[in-house]
């Protein structure tokens, strides 16, 4: 794919350089003053990014009234992304995901919402004081979740004529690629707004064996962890807008309130350099690495015990989930890697999950075949585990009350055993991958909190439940 000649430039990055040779006298902030005090013993390292450490000062710009240089940055991202207009985040997606539903959704209005969405998007919802109606795929006979059916999504929307957006998660964690341009399809008949957290999926389409982006599925929002699956700084993510169902006013006036007003310079320029980079080497670069883990995965499929599990439904060939089923769990397969020096993504009850990026180099493949090769002889030997299923959910459901209600209804703590019937006032959260088990404002069903104690028993971390002494508790109303 033919870059355009204005890509190979990065205006922001430009700036700053350009700003640290002209100033011979700094009296503004940061106090480092561009690394002239910081501590000794670390200075080393942080060094070379200090000197780029700046504020609003000369000509570099503002972003949340970006007129020169940043904008600039943000026209050359939204022309790469095939976008109408994109915003510059150092937040994360999770600032995306907050301003894109609080553009949407005034308290009460209804707001259809995957299940598997990130929390962060749950918290919109909590700020925005939404009455969210859920989507869920269901899982197939090896419990790997399906991808949505736009068939569902339509009798959501015949039912709920009132919804201001549709938000939905395309990748998800695991890779499973969502059939994103049928639903956009779906939504734009009725009307509303798809939003789509691609926090995963920065790279899409962006070479031949990747699926499509969001963007290129006719979604009207698309929000991406640049820093994930591309190579820009931890928190810097981009916003993509397309069309005009949703106010890129409003948007831009709530990145304005959710985000701070002395953004990272060193985050922004990040952004920059990256979209330069993708632009002028990404789809050679991300062809090799596809061609490596071809070869990649065709050396360990000779593994006895491990073998890979995958998502139905189009894939992210970037994502790999390993399983050794036999009741060993992917936290075990996980610690197990770790005391080798080979660090996951993460684990759930049943798999592992490996994230290969532009910046996975063969030795990194060589040495993971090799450890993989000696994980599966240890396999036989690791304890077994009763692994836990996630109960099933209905395909949808609408919240009983809004989160703007459920603030102010009485809640207590109480042990996870005796929550059956009760109702969750918070956010029950494995994580990773950070996706919702329970909402706020669900009941809380025994096989639910089967599915809790199992997956705490294995070795998983669950946000939302507290550990008083031995006993695990959650929050509820009556």
């Amino acid at each position: 794919m033919k870059h355009k000649p204005e890509q190979e430039k990065a205006p922001l990055f430009d700036a700053l350089l350009a700003h640290r040779q002209r100033s011979c006298a700094n009296f503004h902030v940061p106090g480092h003053k561009q690394g002239s005090a910081f501590d000794e013993k670390s200075k080393s390292w942080f060094s070379p990014l200090l000197e780029l450490d700046l504020t609003e000062v000369g000509e570099l710009d503002d972003l949340h009234d970006a007129t020169g240089v940043i904008q600039d940055a943000e026209l050359l991202a939204a022309d790469l992304f095939r976008a109408d207009r994109t915003f510059f985040l150092v937040g994360g997606t999770t600032a995306g995901n907050l301003a894109s539903v609080l553009a949407l959704c005034r308290p009460g209005e209804t707001l259809i919402v995957g299940r598997n969405c990130h929390q962060s998007v749950f918290h919109a919802c909590m700020l925005a004081g939404a009455l969210p109606v859920y989507l869920s795929a269901g899982v197939d006979d090896d419990g790997q979740e399906r991808p949505l059916d736009p068939e569902v999504l339509e009798q959501v929307l015949r039912l709920h004529p009132d919804a201001k957006g549709v938000v939905l998660t395309s990748p998800t964690y695991w890779g499973l690629v969502q059939p994103v341009a049928e639903l956009a399809k779906v939504c734009h008949r009725y009307g509303v707004p798809l939003v789509v957290d691609e926090a995963h999926g920065a790279h899409l389409g962006f070479a031949p064996g990747l699926p499509p982006s969001a963007m290129d599925g006719g979604v009207d929002v698309s929000i991406q962890s640049t820093h994930k699956m591309l190579s820009s700084m931890t928190m810097s993510s981009m916003m993509h807008l397309k069309g005009s169902r949703i106010n890129a006013d409003e948007v831009a006036h709530w990145l304005k309130v959710i985000q701070s007003s002395s953004p990272s310079y060193p985050l922004m320029a990040s952004l920059d350099v990256t979209r330069r980079m993708m632009a002028t080497k990404g789809e050679a670069v991300l062809v090799e690495l596809l061609s490596r883990l071809q070869d990649f995965r065709g050396n360990i499929k000779a593994l006895r015990h491990l073998s890979e599990r995958r998502p139905p439904g189009l894939r992210d060939p970037l994502k790999l989930s390993l399983t050794a089923g036999q009741g060993v769990t992917g936290y075990q397969l996980s610690e197990w890697l770790a005391s080798q020096g080979v660090y996951t993504e993460m684990a759930d009850h049943e798999a592992v999950l490996f994230v290969f990026t532009m910046g996975t180099t063969p030795t990194d493949l060589v040495r993971l075949t090799e450890a993989l090769r000696r994980l599966d002889k240890v396999v036989p030997l690791l304890p077994k585990t009763k692994l836990a299923h996630p109960p099933s959910l209905p395909q949808w459901r609408k919240a009983d009350l809004s989160w703007a209600q459920l603030r102010r209804r009485p809640k207590r703590r109480v042990p996870l055993h005796q929550a059956v019937g009760m109702i969750a006032a918070e956010m029950i959260v494995p994580y990773p991958p950070g996706v919702p088990l329970v909402l706020p404002g669900e009941r809380l069903t025994e096989a639910g909190i089967d599915y809790i104690t199992d997956v705490i028993h294995a070795g998983g971390r669950v946000r939302g439940i507290r550990h008083e002494g031995e006993v695990p508790t959650l929050t509820a109303i009556e």
